[in-house]
């Protein structure tokens, strides 16, 4: 029997990549803040909903055409073999290096793992993981080796090797999967190890992400994302008259239950974060008000829109489950009897508690030693992503 060499190993990770890779799935997982009260299914529902594909990670929109060339690299390179993640890497960090030494100032710059790759090291999270549900959300990727719809990112790395096939006749034809319809090309010396590079759309891929827009998610119809972009729409506010005079009716029903419902985390983290700035006093002796200043404010802020939510309509349109729906409902109550903060300080510790068993704050005096936070805000939907990408697509 022929030998072979074992296919798992293991590695490990530092502490710093650890917690960079948590991080990173924490800001996945809401609206960029810590979801320590577990509202991430609300952002997600109508984020999804009214634009497909983004993610508040994506900080530059031109990633999404270098994933796409990264790869298209890689399948003329070895389409047929199996995919070599090393090579993948260093294309990553070429391209990086390059945007790098065309920015001036990295911080804030967008540059994915702009840090490792000053320090020689590789990024915990690539680019191409923060962008790839982009290229399928928005069809930019296409379905490949037999399966129905364009692959994630795991699929397409497993299914590698057949991406390169031969038919059975004389000629033994070979034929070679296309990744992507009608991408524009690469800007000159794409393979080149220095050099210009930046993350300024061409008027071809402006065009071509409108283009794929319009046919992105799931709901067989445009989204608003596209024809937000159509129009130009790019307000401060998501609840601006310019984007309801886009929306479609069912839009604007939707539009003023995620308000309201951004108003009840609104309050709900404002409550959470007094309660935790409160507990910390306790635990060092100080007398920190921040939050809880800022508490009575955000609850009279939002108390009318979060009275007003009809929490059956949320749960209808957003799928939430019960213990979501239940805390919604406790929240709002405790706005409508004008409760103190004690009054609803069990009902935070039990839900962070059943969301972060140990690693809850409300419970662990040890991490609240490091807990800041900024005052709270409502959920915002990704709309100020998406209105940065508006604005770099044009109209």
């Amino acid at each position: 029997m022929a030998r072979t060499n074992p296919a798992i190993g293991w590695f490990m990770l530092s502490e710093a990549d650890r917690d960079s890779a948590h991080r990173f799935l924490s800001k996945l997982s809401s609206d960029g803040t810590r979801d320590e009260l577990g509202f991430a299914p609300i952002h997600f529902a109508f984020a999804d909903r009214f634009f497909p594909g983004t993610s508040v990670q994506h900080a530059q929109l031109r990633y999404v055409f270098f994933v796409a060339w990264a790869y298209q690299e890689l399948l003329a390179e070895c389409a047929g073999e199996r995919f070599d993640r090393d090579r993948l890497f260093e294309i990553e960090r070429r391209y990086s290096t390059r945007l790098m030494g065309t920015i001036g100032e990295l911080q804030n710059s967008g540059i994915s793992g702009w840090m490792k790759y000053q320090a020689k090291e590789r990024p915990v999270v690539r680019a191409s993981t923060i962008y790839w549900n982009a290229l399928r959300s928005w069809r930019m990727a296409n379905p490949v080796a037999g399966i129905r719809g364009a692959p994630t990112e795991a699929q397409l790395q497993r299914l590698w090797p057949s991406l390169l096939s031969r038919e059975e006749s004389d000629t033994q034809k070979i034929s070679k999967a296309i990744l992507f319809d009608d991408i524009p090309p690469p800007p000159l010396g794409w393979t080149k190890k220095s050099g210009p590079l930046n993350f300024d759309l061409h008027p071809l891929e402006a065009d071509y992400i409108r283009r794929k827009w319009r046919t992105a998610g799931d709901a067989g119809t445009e989204p608003l994302l596209s024809r937000l972009a159509e129009a130009g729409v790019t307000s401060e506010s998501l609840w601006s008259s310019e984007i309801r005079r886009v929306a479609t009716n069912e839009e604007r029903e939707l539009l003023v239950l995620a308000k309201r419902g951004a108003s009840v985390a609104c309050i709900a983290r404002a409550a959470y974060a007094a309660l935790v700035e409160k507990k910390r006093n306790a635990d060092h002796g100080t007398d920190e008000k921040h939050h809880a200043e800022a508490l009575p404010l955000l609850v009279s802020e939002h108390r009318d829109a979060a009275l007003a939510l009809d929490v059956e309509a949320l749960r209808t349109a957003t799928r939430i489950d019960s213990n979501l729906t239940r805390f919604v409902r406790v929240v709002i109550e405790w706005v409508r009897s004008n409760g103190q903060l004690d009054s609803i300080s069990r009902e935070l510790e039990a839900r962070e508690r059943d969301l972060k068993q140990e690693r809850a704050y409300l419970l662990n005096e040890k991490r609240r030693a490091e807990w800041r936070k900024g005052v709270a805000t409502p959920l915002d939907y990704r709309w100020p992503v998406v209105r940065e990408m508006i604005m770099r697509v044009g109209g």
